[in-house]
């Protein structure tokens, strides 16, 4: 179990790092999971996508080296992960592994109707409630900055509660409900949010 310390959080760009290990590869593959359809499990999410990370796009928290979470963040049609067709191949056949990766990249072109967008935010079980995911969530808001953005984009599942008090705490308003889109009309998508929030500083 992570025991509460006093050691500084440390956020890091991934591209940053000498060399980011596989364990937190690991933790940035295993999100996406509303698209497990598509992706499969875990492991299969990790197969797939573990060498096509971008971490360019990636915030990492650390504290005492020891990775408790991650930010992923898309602007510019640049998310953090750009896989080829050759995994989805080998994974489940030419003609299966070519849908699902035609499916992967509509659902990841999707997303480029917002500038700056969210893309992921985990943190560890045993290093919740320790204020890692509003750190990351600042430096979020800074790397949107830097990029030029005003404004920050996300969509989070509608019964997910629990981020959606996280994101408001952070001033994210809720913009809309998709409860079912033209994608949604055609594969399993969850039902979801969108939420935005303002970087501009109003008098």
């Amino acid at each position: 179990m992570l025991e509460t310390t006093t050691a500084p959080l440390l956020i890091a760009l991934g591209s940053s790092l000498p060399k980011p290990d596989d364990s937190i590869a690991r933790m940035i593959t295993s999100g996406r999971g509303s698209l497990a359809f598509i992706l499969g499990d875990e492991a299969c999410r990790y197969r797939l996508l573990a060498t096509s990370i971008n971490w360019d796009r990636i915030l990492i928290a650390y504290r005492d080296c020891t990775a408790l979470g991650y930010a992923a963040f898309k602007h510019h049609r640049r998310g953090p992960f750009s896989p080829g067709v050759r995994p989805f191949v080998r994974e489940f056949g030419r003609l299966r592994g070519a849908l699902r990766y035609l499916l992967f990249v509509i659902a990841e072109c999707r997303e480029w109707y917002y500038g700056f967008y969210l893309y992921g935010l985990r943190v560890i079980k045993q290093a919740r409630h320790q204020g890692v995911a509003t750190s990351l969530l600042r430096e979020i808001f800074e790397q949107a900055r830097q990029s030029g953005h005003d404004r920050v984009e996300l969509e989070v599942q509608v019964k997910n509660q629990r981020a959606q008090r996280l994101y408001t705490q952070q001033g994210f308003t809720k913009v809309r409900i998709t409860p079912v889109n033209w994608l949604g009309r055609l594969l399993p998508f969850p039902a979801v949010m969108n939420m935005r929030r303002s970087l501009v500083s109003h008098p």
